[in-house]
């Protein structure tokens, strides 16, 4: 999923239709209860592996940061038999290459990619756990 959808995704080097291609061809599908046609327009689509383990909710659109507003494509993953810490392991395996990607002792569950231009876009990766939901990981790219 990290490889072949998000961060394709999240970098733009996929679409937001390949990004749901992609994730097809790895066995995701829109949940059953998801009837609703996608719209055309669509900015935000959630999948659910075959066998219910995984979601994967991929997302375009503008967000606030600081005093500006920017374009940002995200792609987020959560399982029901994955925690916090794990997707944090999994994470540091991925993304712990101080080569390519930061992190800092405050937030260590966060890596930034390294990129020569981080005033026009940047790429972020982050383990969350929302109050009474699934632990999350969300690879994001923000373009300024």
């Amino acid at each position: 999923m990290l490889t072949d959808v998000c961060l394709p995704y999240a970098a733009r080097a996929r679409s937001f239709e390949k990004a749901i291609k992609a994730a097809r061809d790895l066995n995701f599908r829109r949940p059953i209860d998801d009837v609703q046609p996608l719209d055309e327009w669509a900015a935000e689509i959630d999948l659910v592996s075959d066998d219910g383990n995984w979601r994967l909710r991929i997302e375009e659109g503008t967000l606030e940061h600081g005093d500006a507003q920017v374009y940002a494509a995200s792609c987020t993953i959560s399982s029901r038999h994955a925690s916090a810490r794990e997707l944090a392991d999994l994470g540091r395996r991925a993304f712990g290459d101080p080569e390519r990607w930061t992190t800092s002792p405050d937030h260590p569950r966060r890596w930034e990619r390294r990129t020569r231009r981080p005033a026009e876009h940047r790429l972020a990766v982050e383990v969350a756990e929302p109050a009474e939901r699934r632990p999350t990981m969300t690879v994001t790219g923000y373009y300024f």
